[in-house]
Order: C-alpha cells, then structure tokens, then sequence
C-alpha cells in the first residue's frame, strides 16, 4: 500500500510540476495577448482579465502545494546554527508543522465556507459568466493538499533530510545521515 501511495505521489508531482509549466506560459501568453491588443490594436478584451486571474490562482495554489511536498519554504536555517540535540531538532520540526498545519486549516476552513456561500448564491464572473466557485475551489484544493502534506510531515520527522526536504537536485544527494 505504500509503495502505491508513494507512486501516486510522485504521479502526482510530475502532473503538477507539468501543469505549472503549462500554467506559467498560457498566463504568459494572455498577458502577451492582452497587451497587443491595448496597445496595438487599441482593443480592450475585459475576458482576458478574469482568465488570468483565474490561470493565477490555480498557478499560485499549485506552486503552494507543491512547496509544502518538498518541505521547500524559505527558512531562516537557525536550527543548523544552534548546538541542539536531535531530540530537540525533531521537538522543534513537529513544533513548526504543527502551527503551520493549524493556519493551513484555518484558512482553508474560511476557503471552503466561502466556496459554499459563492455556490449557494450561484456567483459568477462579471465578464465570461463563468462560476465563480471555479476560482474559489483553487483555494479549497490548494488548502486541502496542503494539509495532506503537513499532515505527513509530522508524522515523518527523524534527524536525516528525507528526499522531500528538496535540499539537492539529486534526491540520492538529499539524504544527510547526522553524526550520532
């Protein structure tokens, strides 16, 4: 079974990691569009607007999600510079993740209120009439992947680099045994 899960995850990844790059140059692509057509052709086209914003959002969540897998946040690396002892290292990781899954819940808890109030009402965008709840729900899936990670990471603290801490390119090189 977990041999299958960690296929499916690292299925997961590439799909995602391929939807990012295709995310990235389709919102390029419109604001190439977009600016021709302001600027060129003196057109305005208020759809592009509400795509990129849309194209955005899923880029931003997705990143966000692919992020938290590969434990690759900005930290500071003040726990490298203290002399602590690998009990405290692991106190202090489950610690971290511990807070950050209680705010990942939290916003996610207001994404998916608010996902059910703007499908409750029926919302929709202003110039392509499309679902507001298309937007929203990049919230909702972002959030709810994220706490799948989380939730992994604080079940999968030891005192080595696993090959999500996305410490080399090379996940053979990821693994750092500390001196016991």
């Amino acid at each position: 079974m977990l041999n299958f899960l960690s296929r499916l995850d690292a299925g997961f990844a590439r799909l995602s990691r391929l939807l990012l790059i295709f995310l990235c140059l389709f919102l390029t692509g419109l604001m190439a569009t977009a600016v021709f057509l302001r600027y060129v052709l003196d057109q305005a086209f208020p759809a592009i607007e509400e795509i990129s914003i849309l194209t955005g959002l899923w880029l931003y969540f997705i990143s966000m999600v692919l992020v938290t897998r590969e434990r690759g946040h900005l930290t500071g690396g003040i726990i490298e510079l203290l002399n602590l002892s690998p009990k405290q290292r692991t106190f202090i990781k489950v610690f971290n993740d511990f807070i950050g899954l209680a705010v990942i819940c939290f916003f996610g808890f207001y994404a998916a209120k608010y996902l059910l109030f703007v499908m409750k009402i029926n919302r929709a965008s202003t110039n392509l009439s499309w679902p507001t709840s298309l937007w929203v729900s990049a919230a909702v899936a972002g959030f709810a992947l994220m706490t799948a990670y989380k939730m992994r990471d604080l079940f999968s603290h030891s005192n080595t680099y696993s090959q999500y801490d996305n410490k080399s390119l090379h996940s053979q090189d990821a693994v750092l045994k500390e001196s016991r």
